[in-house]
């Protein structure tokens, strides 16, 4: 019989610095290894990289890890990332006022399609950003050559995973011919104890590498109400480096490093969303459609206030994960097409919802006119039923005479949006 420890500690969120409890059990994963193509589709892997150099066989070789060799063939395929957003700070005297911050976290170049180059990392990088800046990895005589302006592609809140784009006509040939897609390896052939090693954007500092070991698999994590899967590895994993490539001996990526552990007495606990669970999810986002912000008095109209749930009333109710719809106006888009207040948003055209925050802000992108497809979760005597609609948005009504609607949720949560 196996018994599995429950050890309450501190996660750290690697980009923005943000403390969560976590519980540790174990999980399993069962996806094959693959590499994201130009195309997005599974190609053969390789032990040889572009120059002809074999690098390390990994576990399954006696020889010592070339780090040097590992390191000159996935370095092209890391960026540093900045996210410009602007946080609303409440005061006890001067109320609520909008600031502008700046956070940093990495990236991996997994792929490009006609127009642009696709990155992958943590959807915790990019959240909230107004605007996103990716520094590539390469040598180039005017450094600003290297900073390219991306924007969001896609980004599922659930997994803390996301993929940006950057126009491949505002980056010169210089830069392009100096950067590499990354090659995706396999999370499920690990074993405890090969070489790790980690590439990101440390600290803000710009690259740097750092080497250790698998220390765990099947690690599950608890963050927010919401657990999932990680790697778990003593190389050494600081702020900044959320989004970046957890490497084999081979260069291939097996993780996107994601955590930390940040506890009095502990050393050497950091974490990575292994990329088989993260493949799936990270090919569905590199098909979406590229959209950018709308202008804020352009931006299409629902009439719905929605709030989180709380952990534990969703743990009681059996809640699904998602948005609370807790008020919807009379005669609005969203009441023409069906939703009611008490329903659940789950997905916005096929983007998964994890919370109201998240739903609020992929409503950023919408215009008045544009139709989505919404799935929602609506209660059938104590248990929850699915049904996807379509919604077309609104323009925005010149005054809201619905503020009172704001406190009708029975559940805690972290706030109401009107949209």
């Amino acid at each position: 019989m196996q018994f599995f420890a429950l050890l309450l500690l501190t996660i750290l969120v690697i980009a923005g610095g943000v403390s969560m409890g976590a519980k540790l059990t174990g999980l399993q994963s069962d996806q094959t290894a693959a590499r994201l193509s130009e195309t997005g589709t599974e190609e053969e892997l390789s032990d040889d990289d572009e120059d002809g150099e074999t690098v390390s066989d990994g576990a399954a070789s006696d020889d010592a890890v070339n780090v040097v060799a590992v390191v000159k063939k996935a370095m092209p395929t890391v960026v540093a990332i900045t996210n410009k957003s602007v946080q609303e700070v409440t005061y006890m005297f001067r109320g609520t006022v909008e600031m502008e911050s700046e956070s940093t976290g990495s990236g991996i170049i997994i792929g490009q399609n006609d127009t642009e180059l696709l990155i992958a990392t943590n959807y915790h990088v990019i959240e909230n950003a107004s605007v996103l800046t990716v520094c590539f990895s390469v040598d180039v005589e005017n450094g600003e050559d290297a900073i390219a302006e991306a924007v969001e592609k896609g980004s599922d809140e659930e997994y803390d995973l996301a993929v940006i784009a950057v126009k491949l006509e505002t980056i010169s040939d210089e830069v392009m011919e100096q950067l590499d897609s990354a090659v995706l390896g396999s999370s499920e052939e690990l074993v405890i104890g090969e070489a790790a090693i980690a590439i990101g954007n440390a600290l803000g500092y710009g690259q740097s590498v750092t080497l250790g070991i698998v220390s765990a698999l099947n690690r599950s994590v608890e963050i927010d109400g919401e657990i999932r899967n990680y790697i778990q590895t003593d190389a050494a994993i600081n702020a900044g480096n959320s989004g970046g490539a957890l490497l084999n001996a081979d260069g291939e990526v097996i993780g996107i490093n994601s955590a930390k552990v940040s506890a009095s007495g502990v050393e050497g606990m950091g974490y990575a969303i292994p990329i088989d669970e993260a493949k799936p999810v990270l090919y569905t986002l590199m098909e979406q459609e590229t959209r950018e912000k709308a202008d804020e008095d352009e931006q299409g109209y629902l009439g719905i206030y929605t709030q989180d749930v709380s952990t534990e009333a969703r743990s009681l109710y059996d809640i699904p994960s998602g948005a609370y719809v807790t008020y919807v106006a009379p005669d609005s888009p969203a009441e023409n097409a069906g939703i009611q207040s008490g329903d659940i948003i789950s997905k916005l055209d096929d983007i998964t919802v994890s919370s109201a925050s998240g739903f609020e802000n992929l409503l950023e992108y919408y215009r008045a006119g544009d139709t989505v497809t919404v799935e929602i979760f609506w209660s059938d005597k104590g248990s929850y039923t699915s049904q996807t609609l379509d919604v077309t948005f609104g323009d925005k009504p010149e005054e809201d005479d619905d503020q009172a609607a704001r406190n009708t949720s029975p559940f805690e949560s972290a706030g109401p949006f009107m949209r």
